[in-house]
């Protein structure tokens, strides 16, 4: 079988079974292939060494990534075809301290329609959206904060200039002028923030927030009347302005800048994955930073839906902390 083959394999049988992200990891005499989905992690093969190195190039060479460069951190992305529709795939690899290489496979999926939750959430967070200054979606990784970023300059994005910086593009949009970080050629950040304000973007989405320049850029834009998206990683709401201040923006600064920080979490429910949104609007914002004060909504909520038989004891107990 060649490794075309076992990878197009690999790849459909995780589509099919919607898996965000596939792991090859070394071992002492074999590599460990394991499958990620919303719920659970499982092993899906264990495979020789030659067997797997294959498929890995196969999958650098897709990506553009370097086939004999087997310890320095890499980085690329395809796309893959699975039933009429774009899969964006994501690669990251890098060598371990006995210069074995491990990898990762991030894929992510067409949105699909929204739900009615998702319409009623859309109906609170548009016409914040449409206002000047900065909105911040925040959650751990795999949460859907992009998906919900996106959906929500869909809606108000029709007939303006919308433009994109993220590292790298996980959703390609095609009525967006999306541009992507590339260090090697010198376009971070913070560079391209820069140049995107240049062109005079009715919005501007900033795909995460990671360092103290890019914040400060993120920040300067949202003050000087441009509309800002924005995710940053964080385990509350609360998290996210503790991080900004981490990053040397001044309460000042975030009080006049932020209208808004979305909090979300996809939790396991009974049936299905349930999404938890949480919020601090511009007024909270200003409370917060000068009184300390936490409201209770995110425990309030999983209580609630404990009490309603809608999520378990024990995955109350494992989100209830953000």
């Amino acid at each position: 079988m060649t490794a075309e083959t076992m990878v197009n394999n690999l790849l459909t049988e995780a589509c099919a079974n919607r898996i965000s992200d596939i792991y090859f990891l070394p071992r002492k005499d074999s590599y460990v292939i394991e499958a990620k989905n919303s719920i659970t992690t499982y092993t899906v093969a264990e495979m020789s060494y030659d067997e797997t190195f294959s498929i890995m190039n196969f999958l650098k060479f897709n990506s553009g990534l370097d086939i004999s460069e087997r310890r320095r951190a890499q980085k690329g992305s395809f796309s893959y075809v699975y039933q009429n529709g774009d899969v964006h795939i994501r690669i990251s690899s890098v060598g371990d301290f006995l210069n074995r290489e491990s990898l990762v496979i991030r894929l992510i999926y067409p949105q699909e329609n929204v739900t009615e939750t998702d319409v009623d959430l859309l109906n609170f967070l548009l016409p914040k959206a449409n206002q000047k200054g900065m909105m911040i979606f925040s959650g751990p990784m795999g949460s859907g904060k992009t998906s919900l970023m996106y959906t929500l300059a869909r809606s108000i994005g029709r007939n303006k200039k919308v433009m994109c910086i993220e590292d790298p593009i996980e959703i390609v949009e095609e009525e967006f002028l999306q541009l992507q970080v590339n260090l090697e050629a010198g376009m971070t950040y913070e560079e391209l923030i820069k140049t995107s304000l240049r062109h005079r973007p009715e919005l501007l989405i900033i795909g995460e927030i990671r360092d103290a320049q890019t914040a400060q850029q993120a920040v300067q834009a949202a003050l000087c009347g441009y509309t800002v998206f924005t995710t940053i990683h964080g385990k509350s709401k609360y998290s996210v302005v503790q991080r900004l201040e981490q990053f040397g923006v001044t309460k000042f600064e975030i009080q006049n800048a932020v209208n808004l920080i979305s909090y979300q979490r996809l939790i396991p429910s009974r049936q299905r994955l349930e999404l938890f949104t949480d919020f601090l609007e511009n007024e909270d914002i200003v409370e917060y930073l000068q009184n300390g004060n936490q409201d209770l909504n995110w425990r309030n909520m999983l209580t609630h839906a404990k009490q309603c038989g809608i999520i378990e004891t024990q995955v109350f107990e494992e989100f209830v902390g953000g």
